[in-house]
């Protein structure tokens, strides 16, 4: 699994020209599975998304289609963990060869 730190690099005004964009981008992969959560940090500073168990090349893919990646107004920072312990509702989103994906 993923936690993908978003920092906003560009002043507010062009983050919100394309926040539209990005919630729609976002809740595509909501769609296909790809993200569990997501959310602004607090204070106002960048995101936050938590991101199934994929390969890091996918996951690099489907960033780089983010309005904000598009057009250079966040940097990423991408945390990989193994999810060894999870509420039961998660387990379907960890790791296969994880001890949480095998209960």
């Amino acid at each position: 699994m993923f936690v993908v730190l978003l920092q906003y690099t560009a002043p507010e005004s062009d983050i919100d020209a394309q926040l539209v964009d990005h919630y729609e981008w976002v809740t595509q992969h909501y769609d296909a599975g790809d993200f569990i959560a997501a959310g602004h940090r607090h204070p106002r500073s960048g995101a936050v998304i938590i991101a199934r168990a994929m390969s890091r090349g996918r996951l690099d893919a489907i960033l780089a289609t983010d309005p904000f990646a598009l057009h250079r107004l966040v940097r990423y920072e991408v945390i990989e963990f193994q999810a060894l312990r999870t509420i039961p509702e998660l387990v379907k989103y960890a790791d296969p060869l994880t001890p949480a994906a095998r209960k």
